[in-house]
């Protein structure tokens, strides 16, 4: 029975003769042999062994490091190929300048980071060495990711020419600016650096992508374009002739290459190797003139790609089950497959003695060798490429090699997965067969996309005394944001949210979401599902940022009134935002080198990294017009005091944040501090710890503490508390993260003492408690089981049973009324405390609660502030 080759159908073929079956029945031709030896064969490349015919194609991962060199994931996905035996390595897409990268986590050379680029080459070689004895051959593909181009997870298309076609996709008007002529002679030696570079740092080989419509891909069918890089084929291959020209001579000793698009499958005049008449069939009259004016330059082997994974998979790249955006493609598996060899073939076939890669049999699975042999063994391809193939099944080489055979359970299942990951921001890797690292992956971008939060955004009620809105210390008008956010409208989003708290980004990384907004939305009572509503704020924030849309909106006209802000905590730089956006100068004082208090210093990386990420660009318009001055260093009771800082300004604002956890002050001081322990490993001044450690306590500082005990290697970290688990104040994501990293939970437990010898602590003294009555707190009292006393045997005692100031901050406070609590009294109104024109908000008068509270309490302090100068006329 006729099959049809433009229904799509998911792979179920247990073996050869079904897939021979099928193709017959599609009346389709591809080769197959079940002799797989020709795969092991070494062959040589511009003079080099190359130990087999398999090659990895480059397959972005997304994970460099911020300065784009290749982190620990990239290391272990080059290393996992070498050790699967693969003989060549045509390394990932590389960008040769910051504006070429597609995405923030995309590799980068330059010469701050070639360094980092030798040692994953010298890696992989090793790697490789050992494991079969024998060197491979690395090449690097570089590239300008053109109207692809993302640098910093906003789009920043740079385009050759305007496409019907593609320009819809990219939102891009008509009258959007094309990249220049002189842009482009500049490019020449901006990749002919990068290739000197790469060089250095060990590659045999550098490829000047030209493939799946980036920038130099897109060149090649700028037919529409004016000037010397557009119209006739000669100006289209420009840019890549004399780019290839210039590397081979500037830089002779690497094997110079390229990736090319053979065919596009976009309508004439907006794709290369199409028909005029029919963008379904390909016409190679072009492209075999571009590659041989490659092989007169020198280039000593070719890898072929056809269309675009990102526009129209269904030309070579069949998905089984297509994500979220993308479609299930008119076209059967096998006959992409087929036109894909089939015009490999051919260009094989006209340049016989010029090593081609051949790709696109990953859908085959197992099966895939047999066809590769049966192409390779007919003249149709030198070598068989593997891409997201490799991702699932690293070791296919070897496993055909030594088994004879692929393993069918290890084999990619064409599931798309590592495309969306990529769609979505986030690292790249096979999803189902390496879930392990990138399940997770997975989850975190798809719980971030912006197409899966549109959605969830959906699901609120916009209720009307919205009882999210209630939940949030700051009040923001939840529902108001969120339906700014599903309309597709950062700018006011971002604007509502900032309307009640200035450091949206800041609350919405660190603040307790599931007992405020999220706890109270109304969706958690009807399917214990909120909306992600602290989720959805994270984006808006970043989006947001990367706009250019959270710099502060400063009026015309400035006031006389000067400020001084003591504390550049959440509380603090929350009232310098008012004060500044209302006319005022501002002098921002900070102990510390950095703005943004406890939670930039003290928070744990794997909950928050870099608070100035947010602050920098909010703050950046008033330091550019100079009203605003920040005095790092600057210690309240040491450097700087209440009295003098009342004679320079205005008003004064107190902000200071309690920094130190309170001492047990049992048996002499030999416990750790807890947040001068997260500061400390936070900062990298503390690498390693010791194997026990207890924590003391059960509140939030003491989760971070123990879970960066946990994360730091500790094999044993006791979290000691004297109340039940159901009474520990620390929020229930705190907890639910100890829990997950594996700690020990002693509750109902006392500390008592500590066991020291040889002034080194040894142990910690410990007691069981039971419960009795409730105490001011409301909580039940813990009291001591009688005769219940041991001893916890470990090496480090951290505590964490409250927050204080230093005694030089205290002692500076000395002239303000406190509370029985001593904590600064102020007027709840007004923020103003007992002296007059000094105010205080935050830590020093709530006693450390959530972020949130200190930016609510903040800008409250900061309006009341402005009242007071303006009615004063100041």
């Amino acid at each position: 029975m006729t099959r049809e080759k433009t229904i799509h159908e998911r792979f179920h073929m247990k073996n050869l003769g079904e897939l021979k079956s099928t193709l017959k029945a599609m009346d389709l031709s591809l080769p197959i042999d079940k002799d797989l030896s020709i795969l092991g064969d070494t062959i040589t490349v511009a003079g080099k062994s190359v130990p087999n015919r398999f090659a990895v194609q480059p397959m972005e991962g997304f994970d460099s490091t911020p300065n784009g060199a290749p982190s620990e994931l990239s290391h272990r996905r080059y290393q996992r190929y070498a050790k699967g035996g693969f003989g060549l390595i045509w390394f990932e897409a590389t960008a040769v300048m910051g504006e070429a990268r597609s995405n923030p986590g995309q590799l980068w050379i330059h010469g701050d980071n070639v360094s980092e680029f030798r040692k994953l080459v010298e890696a992989t070689r090793e790697t490789a060495m050992k494991n079969s004895g024998r060197d491979i051959m690395c090449i690097l593909q570089l590239t300008h990711s053109g109207r692809y181009s993302k640098p910093d997870g906003v789009p920043a298309p740079i385009i050759a020419h305007h496409s019907p076609i593609l320009d819809p996709k990219h939102n891009l008007p008509s009258d959007y600016p094309l990249v220049t002529d002189d842009y482009l002679d500049q490019l020449r030696d901006t990749y002919t650096s990068a290739a000197r570079l790469a060089a250095d740092a060990g590659f045999d080989g550098i490829d000047i992508k030209s493939c799946h419509r980036y920038l130099v891909s897109e060149l090649l069918a700028s037919f529409t374009r004016e000037g010397k890089y557009g119209g006739s084929l000669e100006n289209r291959s420009r840019l890549l002739r004399e780019t290839l020209m210039q590397i081979k001579k500037e830089v002779p000793e690497l094997i110079i290459s390229t990736r090319m698009n053979a065919y596009d499958a976009i309508s004439y005049p907006y794709g290369f190797g199409v028909d005029k008449e029919d963008h379904k069939i390909p016409d190679l009259t072009e492209p075999l003139q571009v590659i041989k004016s490659l092989c007169d330059i020198g280039i000593s082997i070719l890898n072929i790609s056809i269309g675009n994974p990102y526009f129209n998979p269904q030309y070579g790249r069949p998905y089984d089950f297509p994500t979220k955006g993308a479609s299930v493609p008119n076209d059967h598996p096998l006959a992409g497959i087929e036109r894909f060899v089939s015009i490999t073939r051919q260009i094989q076939k006209a340049f016989p003695d010029l090593p081609v890669i051949g790709s696109g049999y990953t859908w085959l699975r197992h099966l895939m060798p047999y066809v590769s042999a049966g192409i390779i063994r007919s003249g149709g391809a030198t070598i068989m490429g593997i891409g997201r193939g490799a991702f699932a099944y690293p070791d296919t080489p070897k496993d055909i090699i030594e088994n004879g055979k692929m393993d069918p359970s290890k084999s990619c299942v064409t599931c798309s997965a590592c495309t969306q990951i990529m769609r979505d921001g986030g690292k790249t890797g096979c999803v189902v067969r390496d879930s392990e690292v990138y399940g997770t992956e997975y989850r975190l971008a798809r719980r971030f996309a912006i197409d899966n939060l549109r959605e969830q955004a959906i699901r609120c009620r916009d209720c009307e005394e919205a009882t999210c809105s209630r939940g949030c210390p700051a009040h923001i008008d939840v529902p108001a944001f969120i339906k700014a956010f599903a309309d597709g409208d950062i700018r006011k989003s971002y604007n509502v949210l900032k309307a009640s708290n200035v450091l949206p980004e800041m609350c919405a990384h660190i603040c307790p979401a599931e007992v405020q907004c999220e706890g109270a939305c109304v969706e958690d009572i009807f399917c214990k599902q909120p909306v992600p509503i602290r989720d959805i704020q994270m984006v808006v924030c970043r989006q947001a940022r990367r706009q250019g849309l959270t710099g502060l909106n400063l009026p015309k006209k400035t006031l006389s009134s000067k400020t001084a802000i003591v504390g550049a905590g959440p509380a603090g730089i929350a009232s310098a935002i008012v004060l500044l956006e209302k006319g005022h100068h501002v002098t921002l004082f900070e102990k510390s080198g950095s703005l943004g208090g406890t939670p930039d210093n003290t928070i744990p990386s794997f909950r928050y990294l870099h608070a100035h990420e947010e602050i920098d660009t909010i703050l950046a318009p008033a330091l550019e017009a100079k009203c605003l001055d920040i005095k790092f260093n600057q210690e309240l009771g040491t450097d700087i005091s209440i009295n003098t800082l009342k004679t320079e300004y205005d008003a004064v604002l107190l902000a200071v944040g309690l920094d130190r956890s309170m001492s047990l002050e049992i048996d002499g001081d030999y416990g750790t501090d807890a947040l001068t322990f997260l500061k400390d490993v936070k900062n990298g001044n503390v690498t390693s710890i010791p194997d026990r450690i207890a924590i003391i306590g059960g509140g939030n500082t003491a989760m971070d503490a123990a879970v960066t005990a946990c994360r730091m290697g500790a094999n044993d970290v006791y979290l000691v508390y004297r109340r039940s688990f159901a009474e520990m104040p620390a929020w229930p994501s705190e907890r639910e993260q100890f829990i997950k990293a594996g700690g020990h939970c002693l509750v109902l437990t006392q500390p008592t003492g500590y066991e020291v010898k040889n002034n080194n602590i040894v142990g910690l003294k410990i007691a069981r408690t039971t419960l009795g009555e409730p105490d001011s707190t409301g909580r039940r009292r813990p009291v001591i089981v009688p005769d219940s006393e041991s001893i916890l045997a470990v090496d480090m005692i951290i505590e964490a049973v409250g927050q204080k100031l230093p005694k030089t901050t205290k002692t500076a406070l000395d002239d303000l009324a406190s509370t029985k609590w001593g904590l600064i009294e102020n007027c709840p109104d007004s923020f103003e405390t007992s002296v007059s024109n000094v105010f205080a908000a935050g830590d020093l008068v709530n006693g450390g609660t959530t972020a949130v509270q200190a930016i609510a309490e903040g800008m409250k302090a900061g309006k009341e502030i402005h009242n007071r100068l303006t009615q004063k006329g100041q």
